[in-house]
């Protein structure tokens, strides 16, 4: 995986807790490792939403569609 993200307002010891609420023991590595894939999952998701909206934008704009404030 790539680097982790530099801001987690989730920490190693607040998602074993989370965790342990929900009937889920993991030692710290483990929960590590969740963590991280979390935070690409939801990196992953974020960038795929700005592209997909960019995308629509564009593909509105070309074929006349939105015409907003600003735009023109």
């Amino acid at each position: 995986m790539k680097e982790p993200c530099p801001k987690r307002d989730v920490s190693v010891k607040k998602a074993l807790a989370m965790l342990k609420e929900k009937g889920v023991e993991l030692d710290e590595k483990s929960a590590e490792k969740v963590l991280d894939f979390l935070y690409f999952l939801a990196k992953l998701t974020v960038n795929q939403i700005i592209t997909n909206n960019s995308l629509n934008k564009k593909d509105n704009y070309e074929k006349g569609g939105f015409i907003r404030k600003g735009e023109h």
